[in-house]
């Protein structure tokens, strides 16, 4: 039988598979799990608070450790990290991703436990990943999503064309997404994070094991669904009376009342009748005092995520 070992840690401690299971962590801080890092059951006790995404049960209890750890900071389960069981005991939040141990994962003594059914997806088949503390990392061109474990990352990631997962793990981070005509779905293990997507991605919530994580969506362009300014339209009448068609951002506007719907951008549509002077409108005939309006909703000008709106108008000249 191998001789129970017990290890003093100064800083941040990473479980990497080197350690003899069972394996017992101690008087750490926060300690982050990756999704496959542990081989066995991982059994907490007296946690300040546990986030999970992997279902909660009941075990025997924690089996007699041949490796302990007493750390002082931070502690990482890497992928395969812990080829046995794990006891975190005395620490203070843990943060446990779907898939995290093969075993069963136990809670005793710890009274704040947020949990959430487990996405499904793998997070470590997403192509950005990032591990760790305070790490900036900056990508384009996603194909399945990205993975944050640990505290404090900073994410920009761009030109997302296809549909993306983001699984946020841990707390503090900072994930902004900008793209065209693509999904982005969310899931949150932890607290404080917030992602934030363009105007031309849909967003939503799939789970949320935590508290204080948001979704922030930038409002869609009002300038994208005008297809010819005032200006633009008077510049075509050159001289002589003319009828021409414009569209204006609508001031003070919250729903749109074409289609009903709460909207971030509304345009009104006019029309004026004017003798023209070097298209300037020297003289009005008549002009519309209830235009007609559409919004991000209803708007046609809404729907065609591969043209910016200086090419649109480019196009309807």
């Amino acid at each position: 039988m191998t001789a129970d070992r017990t290890l003093a840690s100064e800083g941040d401690l990473s479980l990497a598979g080197s350690e003899v299971p069972p394996v017992s962590v101690t008087d750490t801080a926060d300690v982050f799990l990756r999704t496959g890092g542990v081989g066995g059951d991982v059994h907490v006790t007296d946690a300040e608070y546990v986030f999970t995404h992997q279902s909660l049960g009941q075990t025997a209890g924690p089996p007699e450790p041949q490796t302990r750890i007493r750390g002082d900071e931070d502690a990482y389960v890497e992928r395969e990290g812990v080829d046995g069981d794990l006891t975190l005991a005395d620490v203070a939040d843990v943060f446990v991703p779907r898939a995290a141990a093969d075993g069963t994962l136990s809670v005793l003594g710890s009274e704040n436990v947020y949990s959430a059914a487990a996405p499904d997806l793998d997070p470590d088949a997403c192509d950005v990943v990032s591990h760790g503390w305070e790490q900036r990392v900056r990508e384009s061109d996603p194909d399945t999503g990205v993975y944050l474990t640990g505290a404090g990352h900073d994410v920009t990631v761009e030109q997302v064309r296809g549909d993306v997962d983001v699984y946020v793990v841990g707390w503090g981070h900072e994930v902004e997404l900008t793209g065209r005509g693509a999904a982005v779905s969310v899931h949150f293990c932890g607290y404080d994070n917030t992602v934030s997507v363009g105007p031309y991605l849909e967003s939503s919530v799939e789970s949320d094991a935590g508290f204080d994580n948001a979704v922030d969506e930038a409002p869609f362009p009002v300038e994208d669904l005008i297809e010819q300014s005032r200006r633009e339209a008077c510049k075509t009448a050159g001289f002589g009376r003319h009828r021409v068609i414009f569209q204006e951002p609508a001031s003070d506007e919250e729903w749109c009342r074409n289609c009903g719907e709460p909207a971030d951008a509304i345009v009104e549509r006019h029309q004026m009748e004017a003798f023209f002077c070097f298209s300037y409108p020297v003289w009005v005939y008549e002009q519309s005092t209830n235009p007609a309006v559409e919004c991000e909703h209803c708007s046609p000008n809404a729907h065609d995520p591969s043209l910016t709106s200086q090419e649109r108008r480019e196009v309807f000249r």
